[in-house]
């Protein structure tokens, strides 16, 4: 008589592995994407953006090393918390309101929904990237 097996918690630990790096390859895209569009002055909210997993960054800590000159868009590789999700951040005190003021003048360039637009753009090819990685995963657990 032939078994098979079923190993449902191995699968969807490798769902959720391969979907999750997916998703944060798609998160860095979106932040590519979105970084003609952030308004700049110093640079420090472009240097501010963050791909997280598990949760968001400490937002005060980023800050201050993006105003030091620090790029933070690869700076948490690891995931930081326990949330099986990815985010995609800008981390600065006037982050939010410059993405949301749509009469700001930006001499120097940027404007608003500059995230959100980028997330927009490219939100279909991320799912359709994260499902591809999710099926090779599956099949290579075989």
């Amino acid at each position: 008589m032939a078994k098979n097996k079923w190993r449902i918690k191995e699968a969807v630990k490798i769902a959720e592995e391969a979907g999750l790096k997916a998703l944060r390859t798609g998160g860095e895209k979106i932040i590519t994407s979105a970084m003609n569009n952030v308004p700049i002055e110093s640079g420090t909210l472009r240097r501010s953006a963050t791909t997280t997993v598990g949760g968001l960054p400490n937002s005060s800590e980023v800050y201050e090393s993006a105003k030091e000159g620090n790029e933070m868009k690869n700076a948490f590789p690891e995931p930081i918390g326990k949330e099986k999700a990815v985010y995609v951040s800008y981390n600065t005190p006037y982050a939010r309101r410059q993405h949301e003021e749509m009469d700001y003048v930006h001499p120097i360039g940027g404007g608003p929904k500059y995230l959100e637009n980028a997330f927009n753009q490219l939100k279909g090819k991320i799912i359709r990237m994260a499902e591809r990685k999710i099926r090779k995963a599956l099949r290579e657990m075989r």
